[in-house]
């Protein structure tokens, strides 16, 4: 055996080489003296942890973020990529010759954008209030505003909880991407952003 006379035989943790072998040695005793009821115990927890099936990560493609929102006495849901911004409505300037629905234009950013009243334009019951919220929608730039009645919450849903929309809504439909368990319509984004009838051809305006 070769000893290495820059490292002395002190460096050695002589004293806690024995506490921990004084350790083992009770840990072996106490399992010794343990009764066979408690041992079928043990044995049984152990079992239970090695069959716990681990929790299953849910995978973020599964899930759409959405922000959901009151028509009247409807809920309905818009996914949050389509959201520009909240506000209140200003200097709405109405337009004449126009459906229902459109409550005129204001400027939004630079950009000149229709107000619609979504509920109205759904054919939904109810009338939204006047002095209700409005959620700009678009991708990069505002493309249209919807009237809503009350800004709930924004809330992750997966998609596989999302149902088939009801025949009785009509023409809706086209516009909407299903429904949840608990009757929340969730609006197609890239349906309603490319209907034709929620946009105005300013050309044709005095």
């Amino acid at each position: 055996m070769i000893i290495n006379e820059g490292s002395p035989r002190e460096s050695f943790d002589w004293q806690g080489i024995k506490t921990r072998l004084s350790r083992a040695q009770e840990s072996l005793r106490s399992a010794e003296n343990l009764s066979e009821s408690q041992i079928k115990l043990l044995m049984a927890e152990r079992s239970r942890q090695l069959a716990r099936v681990p929790e299953r990560v849910i995978d973020t493609s599964e899930l759409i973020e959405v922000v959901r929102f009151r028509l009247g006495s409807e809920e309905a849901a818009i996914e949050t990529r389509f959201v520009l911004a909240l506000m209140r409505p200003q200097s709405i300037t109405p337009i004449p010759d126009t459906d229902d629905f459109f409550l005129g234009l204001t400027n939004l950013r630079g950009e000149i954008t229709a107000i619609i009243d979504l509920g109205c334009f759904l054919g939904l019951s109810g009338q939204t209030q006047r002095d209700s919220q409005v959620l700009v929608l678009g991708t990069e730039k505002p493309e249209c505003a919807i009237l809503v009645d009350e800004l709930e919450h924004v809330t992750t849903i997966r998609k596989q909880d999302i149902r088939e929309p009801s025949g009785g809504l009509g023409s809706v439909v086209d516009l909407l991407v299903g429904c949840t368990a608990d009757a929340v319509m969730i609006l197609d984004g890239d349906a309603l952003l490319r209907c034709d009838r929620i946009y105005i051809d300013q050309n044709d305006q005095p």
